[in-house]
């Protein structure tokens, strides 16, 4: 019996459970799609949320572990050292990154580091895949996650904990959240350290990878965080939000040895010697005598980056060929305002104008054998949005809606680029507890500050990024308390911006991406829950004159599976599957192909209960097997590895 069938075997015989716990209170500010009670945007689109209390239960610590057992989500960590969140084939620049409704992400290049983001202070995760609303403006061609922070309960509470593991690594968080008639707030802060990560025992120990831990596997983040709300009057209230997270890790380099290997990279040994993030952000939210709800949001944030790549394992010297170091800064600031007039039983329309600056600053070397390359670059873009969405219900079992939005972005050293997108959708329920629905959406991504602007590939007539989303949805109530859901979509990916070798970025004329997603969850008992999903995925390279058929690093087929039980006296079992599969990878021009091994990955987590689940003490192994495993071709990823802790909150 291979591990992946023990695997399955494992949830056919355990009887699972959770309770049921009160909903987590959270910023109420922050959706940058004006919702209410009525069926709107969401009905629509493909949204998959995850919830603190699913944080929890999976020990999750940061914003990729939280959402990598939803289906159509891979997550890959590769060169960089930095996991990357890919969504039904796509990127994680493709990805439109909100906290509380606002941009937070790179400026140079579109992308984010979900390791940096705590999972504590979260109260909720929107995931919506594919077509998604036309108010978020441009970005998000796969996806938009935006993350819900945690709000606070009348009165005064708090929390502390503390998480141990493996090679000295830990985890210790403290929150102290409140709320009274006038307003509430929530404010936390924490500390993470970890020296290294162990390697898989089959895995064959080379002079690039000698120990039991991964080199240059450490990392460390603090971080502090608070939002608040205020009731100026019943029709009005006020939020802010401060965040800061800042601290550094390695950058694990290439175990290949074998120079003559065409899927193999040279190992590099960098760091990310220092990074810090910022993040502020005021909202005002007013409902007036008439049925207009208006909402306005000021932001800014900013990444400061010290990377250093060295000349040797060492990782203390910077003179030799191949050697680098670069000092960032990414920064956005803006403004968005939503106003929304619910015309009763003509539907609600929904407008939104939103503008950004969004910069980048760097400074440092890059040493080769022709000499040093010095970098001083210093470019900044502008983005605007404007945008109109209707919806409506005009017989109860169904809803329609519509939007199209303006798209631009200008910038010192291009010419004006403008877009548009649109977004179409029905959802119709025929019987209870059936809901079918359907979208089709053209949304546009702008080229980054690094496509446009790289000192050696930069491209400045790139044209903006297009992909065109076609989707089925099912969601099913079946017997014994079990929900069904599906999805069928076909995404056709055009002007996609890549780069091969040491050629310049450029337009690919034509991506498709296509599958299905299954999943399955029942919750007969009073606390029991588990849950399956299947995704599969279809790539292909249509540009003329490609050497590729499929895509590299995108998985054909996943499959999770996850349950829990807990016993009466407040003992409480998780255990988590994800299965990956068919998957292959490119020597560095897509002439020759390698299918990477297969892998599946199991999780175990035992909590206790104790003083009215007011304590928890737990102990946990990820990689149960101890499966040798890569997500990209050279860079094994963690084996077994151990963890306990507890929480106590009052």
């Amino acid at each position: 019996m291979t591990r992946f069938q023990l695997a399955i075997l494992m949830f056919l015989v355990l009887v699972a459970a959770q309770p049921v716990l009160a909903q987590e209170p959270e910023y109420a500010l922050g959706e940058i799609v004006v919702t209410s009670d009525k069926p709107g945007v969401d009905d629509v689109t493909n949204i998959s949320e995850v919830t603190a209390e699913d944080i929890e239960t999976r020990g999750a610590t940061n914003l990729n572990e939280a959402i990598q057992m939803l289906p159509g989500v891979y997550i890959r960590t590769a060169a960089d050292g930095t996991p990357r969140i890919d969504i039904r084939g796509f990127r994680t620049r493709h990805i439109k990154l909100l906290i509380n409704g606002v941009p937070f992400q790179s400026t140079y290049d579109g992308q984010f580091d979900p390791a940096s983001i705590p999972a504590e202070n979260i109260s909720r995760i929107v995931l919506t895949k594919g077509a998604s609303s036309v108010l978020y403006g441009a970005g998000g061609t796969a996806a938009v996650i935006n993350i819900i922070t945690k709000g606070g309960n009348q009165g005064t509470h708090g929390s502390v904990g503390l998480r141990a593991g493996q090679e000295d690594s830990y985890l210790g968080k403290a929150s102290l959240s409140g709320a009274s008639e006038k307003g509430y707030f929530f404010s936390s802060v924490s500390r993470l350290n970890s020296n290294a990560y162990p390697i898989s025992d089959e895995f064959d120990k080379n002079e690039e990878q000698d120990s039991d831990t991964r080199e240059n596997s450490d990392r460390e983040r603090n971080s502090f965080f608070f939002n608040g709300g205020y009731n100026i009057s019943a029709n009005t209230q006020l939020g802010a939000v401060l965040s800061y997270s800042g601290g550094s890790y390695g950058k694990p380099p290439s175990v290949i040895v074998d120079a003559s290997d065409p899927f193999g990279k040279t190992a590099k040994y960098e760091r990310l010697e220092d990074y810090s993030d910022l993040g502020v952000q005021l909202n005002l939210r007013h409902e007036f005598e008439t049925p207009l709800t208006i909402d306005m949001a000021v932001y800014g944030n900013q990444r400061n980056e010290l990377t250093k790549g060295y000349d040797d394992d060492s990782y203390s010297t910077t003179d030799a060929s191949g050697s680098s170091k670069s000092d960032s800064t990414s920064t956005i600031a803006g403004a968005s305002m939503r106003a929304k007039y619910d015309f009763d039983a003509y539907g609600a329309l929904t407008a939104a104008l939103s503008g950004e600056n969004q910069s980048w600053e760097e400074t440092g070397f890059t040493k080769k054998k022709k000499g040093e390359t010095v970098i001083d670059t210093n470019q900044d873009l502008q983005e605007y949005s404007a945008a109109l969405e209707y919806t409506i219900t005009p017989v109860d079992p169904l809803t329609l809606v519509a939007g199209t939005g303006y798209v631009a972005q200008t910038g010192p050293e291009s010419e004006t680029a403008t877009d548009w997108t649109y977004l179409l959708g029905a959802s119709y329920r025929p019987l209870e507890g059936t809901t079918i629905s359907a979208n089709h959406a053209r949304k546009v991504r702008f080229a980054s500050i690094r496509n446009l602007f790289d000192s050696q590939y930069g491209n400045p007539d790139l044209d903006p990024e297009v992909a065109k989303h076609f989707e089925i949805n099912l969601d099913q109530e079946l017997p014994f308390k079990t929900v069904f859901s599906g999805s069928v979509y076909r995404t056709y990916a055009e002007d996609l911006i890549e780069k091969e070798g040491d050629l310049p970025y450029e337009n690919y004329e034509e991506y498709l991406l296509q599958g299905f997603e299954l999943g399955l969850e029942n919750r007969f008992f009073e606390s029991f829950w588990a849950r399956a999903s299947y995704a599969y995925l279809h790539t292909e390279d249509k540009s003329d004159n490609t050497e590729r058929d499929e895509l590299q690093y995108r998985p054909r087929d996943t499959v999770t599976v996850e349950a829990q039980y807990t016993c009466s006296f407040g003992t409480a079992l998780y255990a988590g599957v994800r299965y990956v599969g068919n998957q292959y990878t490119y020597n560095e021009i897509a002439t020759l192909k390698k299918r990477m091994d297969d892998f599946t990955v199991v999780d175990l987590k035992l909590s206790q209960a104790f003083l009215e689940n007011t304590l928890k003490l737990y102990a946990g192994v990820n990689n149960l097997f101890d499966e040798d495993y890569e997500e990209s071709y050279g860079f094994p990823r963690p084996g077994r590895a151990l963890y306990c802790g507890f929480d106590y909150v009052f």
